[in-house]
Parts: structure tokens; C-alpha cells; sequence
């Protein structure tokens, strides 16, 4: 049985290494990872069988032959997955690393090598169109009053802290309208659809994309969430200061409140915007981080992938 396993995980072995195909070279590796356990095998008996006074019989030397070779064969193909293993992972990250360059207009795109390459380089394009968008659409809604957030002078007219709530409305919606990724999932999902690609091929890519986006899409997710959060709170501080602009007025820099009327409503929504927008800023420095870390070990830059080539409708 031992022999029998020995040779089992040669031939294992052997058609990883080829994908299968068969040839000569193949026949030439089969019997490499055959005879390199047996041979160690038996340098280790005959040096076992040297040392000892009293020999060993021929079924006890086969059996330890046998074990030998055997656990040498356990080794080396567990150190042969882990080997593959890496390799896989380091040439798939490159490969999309060029699709992400092609999708950039950085990189000529070659004929597919993969029936999921041109499905992926379009779901790439999607992607940093989505994020061009979003950085357009966020700037347009910022405006002036964003910069001077917590200042005595956003708090001196009631048409000025108007028009502060209405550009926080306006990043709010901001993030709301491209807080979700899905859409780009899903014609991810239609164009592999579209494919000639065998349903369990499909089935099992798609499952790959979700599971693998969904987890480098948890600090986003974090980061959007958090960014709500501080800008409602902002809204909520101004829109007090609206309704109780008369309690109040702006000397020089600072708020003085008239007598009677108590600043803790006010200092209270002002420090949780404070300390919310501190945790938004410090959690896109998070996510800003984990892109760079993700991208370094696709090959690419921001350089690489900082302006699309086209925009779909």
C-alpha cells in the first residue's frame, strides 16, 4: 500500500505540473518524482543496514524502504502545493494588474488569453470610472462653505449657514448615490453571462469576484459609512444654529450667547462633528493605505491607472 501511495503521488504530482498534458517530458517528470523518494529511501536503509550488527530481514527492509519513501513523497508534494500555490497567486495578481492598466488606456490590450479577460478589463474600467465619477461629483458638492466647517465666522449669517447645509446635503447625497457597489457586479454578471464559458466555469469565477470584492470592500464600505455619519452630524449642528440664531451672536472669533440661554446644545453637535469628521479622516488614511498595499502587489501605481480612456453610457 505504501508503494502503491509513493506512485499515486508521483502521478499526482506530475499532472499539476503539466495541466494534464502528456509527452515525453511529462513521462521524463513522472519518473523523476518516482525514483527521487525511492532512491533516498534506499541510500537510508542501506546506511541503517551498515551501522547495525544484527541485518535486517527483506521484508522489514522493504517495509522501511517503503515508509521512507512514502513520507519523502508527503513532503515533497506538500512543499510542491505551497510552491504552486504562491506562484498562482503572484501571477494572477500581475495578470490583473495589466488588465487594470488596460482598462486605463495605460496598456495596449493583447488578444484574451482567458475567456475572462475582456469581461475583467471592463469590469476594471467600470470601476475607476465609477471612482472618477464620484471625485467629480464630490467636488462640485463641496463648494467654499466645506473649508471653513466649525469656524465662528460659518456661524455669523443665517445665508451663510444655509448655504453650508445645503452643500452638506449635497456630499451626502454624494456618497449615498455611489455608497454602493453592486451595479458594477452586475454587469460583471452579464458580460460573463454572455460568455461561452462552461456554467460551472462561470459559477465558479463569479463566486471568486464576490467573495474576494466583498472582503476588499469592507474598509470602503467602513469608510463611507462613517463619512454619513459625520456629515448628518454636521447638518443636525447647523440647522441648530439656524433655529437659534437669535440666541447668539459672532464677536471678533468667537460666539458669545445672550444671557440666559445655555451653549450646551451647541457645544454638544459640535463636538461629535469634530470628532467624527477626525475618524472619517483618519479612516480614509486607512483605506488609502490597504488601495496602495493592494496595488503594489499588482505591479501598478496610481499613475497607472489615474485616467480612464473612455466612459460607458
Amino acid at each position: 500500500m505504501a508503494w502503491i501511495l509513493v506512485f499515486y503521488l508521483a502521478y499526482f504530482r506530475t499532472v499539476r505540473w503539466s495541466h494534464g498534458v502528456f509527452n515525453a517530458e511529462t513521462s521524463g517528470y513522472l519518473i523523476g518524482c518516482l525514483l527521487t523518494p525511492i532512491l533516498i529511501a534506499a541510500v537510508i536503509v542501506w546506511a541503517i543496514e551498515r551501522g547495525r550488527k544484527a541485518k535486517l530481514s527483506s521484508v522489514r527492509k522493504n517495509l522501511l524502504a517503503a515508509a521512507l519513501a512514502l513520507g519523502i513523497s508527503l513532503v515533497s508534494i506538500a512543499g510542491s502545493l505551497r510552491a504552486s500555490r504562491g506562484s498562482d497567486d503572484a501571477s494572477l495578481k500581475q495578470q490583473m494588474g495589466h488588465l487594470m492598466k488596460q482598462a486605463a488606456g495605460k496598456e495596449a490590450a493583447p488578444p484574451d488569453t482567458n475567456w475572462y479577460d475582456g469581461p475583467s478589463r471592463e469590469f476594471f474600467r467600470d470601476i475607476l470610472n465609477f471612482n472618477q465619477e464620484y471625485t467629480g461629483a464630490m467636488q462640485s458638492a463641496k463648494g467654499t462653505s466645506a473649508t471653513k466647517l466649525y469656524t465662528p465666522e460659518s456661524y455669523a449669517t443665517r445665508v451663510g449657514m444655509q448655504e453650508t447645509v445645503s452643500q452638506l446635503h449635497a456630499m451626502l447625497d454624494v456618497d449615498k448615490k455611489y455608497e454602493s457597489m453592486e451595479p458594477l457586479i452586475q454587469k460583471l454578471e452579464a458580460r460573463i453571462s454572455a460568455t461561452s464559458a462552461s456554467e460551472a466555469d462561470k459559477e465558479a469565477f463569479l463566486n471568486g469576484v464576490r467573495s474576494s470584492f466583498g472582503k476588499s470592500l469592507a474598509p470602503r464600505n467602513e469608510t463611507m459609512r462613517i463619512e454619513e455619519e459625520w456629515l448628518q452630524s454636521s447638518i443636525d449642528l447647523y440647522e441648530y444654529t439656524l433655529s437659534h440664531s437669535g440666541d447668539y451672536s459672532v464677536r471678533g472669533k468667537k460666539l458669545i450667547f445672550r444671557a440666559g440661554v445655555s451653549p450646551d446644545g451647541f457645544q454638544s453637535l459640535q463636538a461629535k462633528a469634530i470628532a467624527l469628521r477626525k475618524d472619517a479622516v483618519e479612516s480614509k488614511h486607512k483605506l488609502d493605505a490597504a488601495r496602495q498595499a493592494a496595488m503594489s502587489q499588482t505591479g501598478i501605481t496610481p499613475a497607472d491607472i489615474d485616467s480612464p480612456t473612455s466612459k460607458e453610457k
